[in-house]
């Protein structure tokens, strides 16, 4: 039976390369969703088996329509790619030359990249749960987030604040849904070349030969979705059974699990395991 996949930010970047490969397979029917109805409908009309939906994830009653017609088509749901977002490197640290009250920041990174992904998470939730018994434990969520949610960085410090958040959501919520049968998992690819980054001044910042291949990001996707063991750039090996809320660096030519900080004294897990499992022990 064909497996349903809803790619948020599908229609150009890592969202369509991602689509792209799972059109080509011929097992998938793929729903791409996206703001631009023209870029959207080019972009699906260019790959087989693919549907174009105008939707913005910034507006919860917009995306929950656009779920509920994706879902009615097929009556299932296998695999959300929470993957739109923005750059967002305004600057977060301009001095304003008088002593009055500084004007508004533009947030509107954060309404894309952090709220837009909390719907698409909240609404894939129900929809996976709606869909036929027989697909628990082979329901995806997947998370694009970056090496800037690994990492501090200056350069866009309120981007960076939303691809940690997007970490911290994966660990936190991803043992509770491998529950109900749905993989939790985030990508944090290096530089990757998109629209957002092809310009001059990104090309001075990082020469492409420190670009992430697109294959690379659209493979390691498809190899979270198989549900089979993956081995890591540094031989560390990860079953199916605990493949979910997990953060993979993509780097270079291969990809990196990133295991939580360790803990630095006796307290520190006793607190953790009941932040996560209202409990003391697990």
């Amino acid at each position: 039976m064909t497996k349903v996949a809803l790619i948020t930010g599908g229609t150009s970047g890592i969202g369509f390369a991602v689509a792209e490969a799972l059109s080509k397979t011929g097992l998938w029917q793929v729903n791409i969703i996206g703001s631009d109805q023209e870029k959207g409908t080019k972009a699906a009309a260019s790959l087989p088996q693919t549907t174009f939906y105008q939707a913005d994830v910034r507006n919860y009653e917009n995306l929950a329509t656009t779920f509920d017609q994706i879902f009615n088509v097929g009556r299932r749901l296998d695999f959300v790619f929470v993957n739109a977002g923005i750059a967002g490197y305004d600057d977060h640290y301009a001095e304003e030359s008088d002593n009055g009250i500084p004007p508004k920041p533009d947030l509107s990174v954060v309404d894309i990249n952090m709220n837009g992904a909390l719907y698409t998470s909240y609404l894939a939730m129900h929809y996976f749960r709606r869909s036929p018994e027989s697909t628990k434990g082979d329901r995806h969520m997947v998370f694009t987030s970056s090496i800037g949610g690994l990492y501090p960085c200056a350069l866009g410090p309120v981007y960076s604040s939303t691809k940690h958040a997007l970490i911290g959501w994966v660990r936190s919520t991803g043992p509770r849904l491998w529950k109900d049968g749905i993989r939790v998992n985030a990508i944090c690819p290096g530089v990757v070349g998109t629209p957002i980054l092809e310009n001059d001044a990104f090309e001075s910042l990082f020469p492409r030969e420190m670009w992430v291949d697109m294959q690379l990001v659209t493979e390691t996707v498809l190899r979270l979705l198989s549900c089979t063991e993956m081995v890591d750039g540094k031989g560390m090996r990860v079953g199916s059974d605990e493949m979910h809320s997990r953060a993979l660096h993509i780097s270079g030519d291969t990809f990196f699990f990133i295991e939580m900080p360790d803990f630095h004294d006796e307290a520190a897990p006793f607190t953790w395991n009941a932040m996560m499992y209202g409990k003391l022990n697990v």
